[in-house]
């Protein structure tokens, strides 16, 4: 029965595992396998893992703040520009004169003119406070710290990564070997059920020896389906951690 919750248990833990990634990923579909296929499933290398891993979001979340951080180094190398401003200004325009003549002999009268005229100017300002000129050289050495710790921060996640890699990895090569001699002793108890019916219909054997076989078959299964559960776990949740399929299309 515990047997039983757990695999109705392993959609959901998957659901949530999938859910935590931030968004869909494909899975190889482990239903469609046989006995016969599970044996032979191969696992790709550890540094294979280990570098796909690097695609995760959790890895990647690391790398993102380290980038912040690098970029906000740059800005802090930059800050002492902020002491000085410049300034310029642009002008254009058709400029009118308007005047009015007259003497002793002539009438008033008005002229008007019209002419292209450009101006510019340029200038430049220094504005230095104390309080940041002395502390840009202790913002920029905190600013390196703050580097450093995000690259420290992302190692540490990519060294949980590859301890839970490795405990997976270890438990499904585990797990590989069992299932192929519980295989074989399924296929045992099978067959040996086969014969004690046989025997059965011929009268050979009575119902309780046939139902000794039984027992015995349904053992085998029981412990095949809990290793073959057991495997699937470990290789579903190693293709989500990794972003790396296991079965061979």
């Amino acid at each position: 029965m515990n047997h039983i919750r757990g695999l109705y248990a392993l959609p959901l833990f998957l659901f949530c595992m999938l859910s935590l990634t931030g968004h869909a990923q494909d899975i190889s579909n482990y239903s469609k396998l046989s006995q016969t296929d599970y044996t032979n499933i191969t696992l790709p290398p550890l540094d294979l893992l280990f570098e796909n891993a690097k695609n995760g979001p959790v890895y990647e979340l690391a790398d993102v703040k380290t980038e912040i951080e690098r970029k906000l180094l740059a800005k802090e190398k930059r800050a002492f520009l902020g002491f000085f401003s410049l300034r310029g200004s642009y002008q254009y325009g058709m400029f009118g004169n308007e005047s009015t003549y007259t003497d002793v002999a002539l009438a008033p009268y008005l002229t008007y003119t019209t002419q292209a005229q450009n101006g510019y100017t340029v200038g430049a300002g220094v504005n230095i406070p104390l309080d940041g000129l002395l502390d840009l050289k202790s913002r920029i050495k905190r600013q390196k710290l703050n580097v450093q710790s995000a690259e420290l921060e992302r190692e540490v996640k990519f060294e949980e990564i590859k301890r839970e890699i490795i405990e997976l990895y270890t438990t499904a090569t585990s797990q590989l070997s069992v299932l192929k001699l519980r295989a074989e002793a399924l296929e045992l108890a099978s067959l040996q059920y086969e014969i004690a019916e046989k025997n059965f219909t011929n009268s050979v054997i009575d119902s309780g020896e046939l139902s000794v076989e039984k027992q015995r078959q349904s053992v085998a299964m029981e412990a095949f389906e809990k290793s073959k559960f057991e495997l699937t776990r470990s290789l579903m949740i190693l293709e989500v951690i990794t972003r790396t399929p296991i079965l061979k299309k």
